[in-house]
């Protein structure tokens, strides 16, 4: 995983060829097309029964500002590399693939840092995870990578997913969602750091298992002021995990 790969994905990603990935319309299609390719570029295999990497399904968007609201078809994209010890037990792995589109000024907001970077990043922890397989170090549990749509719309994507859910949902151990990891701010020295939120909220576990593997390998800033149960903005119940949480 290079900063180098991850740049050339998200330079594609969130270019105007995508025209900023709203739900349903051309551009969005265009990213799920990159998005499968590319698991098929790598020998990521499909996650669905269909083996094409697609959830299908139609959503209600509600209508804004004054507009009535409409049925979109998207689709989520699904792709897993199999377990060996307990490969009947999933991690699911995710990111929103949508954004907002472009304004009725014909200004395309490109959606880099939401969600583009998580969606990359998806990507390239998919492609070490496949190098890995291949040298012969398999991951025990199952990975699912699960790109969803509809999360501007209100977290539409996900919520489908978790209510028709292509792998049991009590055979899923963790959700670890990514939303916007593309930029840095000013209340930290350095890029070396990163948000958590959620981890502790249903499971004491993975707090633990997050904090004992980033000592041991990593050593990033683990910032949790978001992660606050009084914390106004809200986060842990505004991304996708949170329809896993729920």
């Amino acid at each position: 995983i290079t900063a180098k790969d991850l740049s050339k994905h998200l330079y594609i990603y969130a270019s105007d060829e995508f025209e900023g990935r709203n739900t349903g319309e051309e551009g969005q299609k265009k990213a799920v097309e990159y998005l499968r390719n590319y698991y098929k570029s790598i020998g990521v295999e499909p996650g669905d029964p269909d083996k094409d990497y697609f959830q299908p399904m139609t959503l209600n968007l509600r209508g804004r500002r004054g507009k009535e609201g409409k049925k979109v078809d998207t689709e989520n994209v699904i792709a897993i590399i199999r377990g060996t010890e307990k490969a009947d037990e999933y991690v699911v792995i995710s990111a929103h693939l949508d954004h907002v589109g472009v304004n009725e000024n014909g200004e395309i907001y490109n959606g880099a840092d939401d969600d583009g970077s998580g969606t990359v990043a998806l990507l390239e922890i998919a492609e070490a995870f496949k190098q890995a397989s291949l040298q012969g170090y398999n991951p025990k549990r199952s990975i699912v990578f699960l790109h969803v749509s509809g999360e501007e719309k209100g977290l539409l994507g996900s919520r489908y997913y978790v209510e028709n859910p292509l792998y049991p949902l009590l055979q899923t151990v963790a959700n670890l969602n990514i939303d916007m990891i593309g930029r840095v701010d000013d209340w930290h020295e350095n890029g070396d750091y990163v948000y958590l939120i959620g981890a502790d909220m249903l499971s004491q576990e993975l707090h633990d298992i997050s904090e004992q593997t980033n000592d041991q390998y990593i050593g990033l800033e683990l910032d949790y002021t978001f992660n606050a149960e009084d914390d106004p903005n809200r986060y842990y119940y505004r991304s996708d995990h949170y329809n896993f949480a729920k």
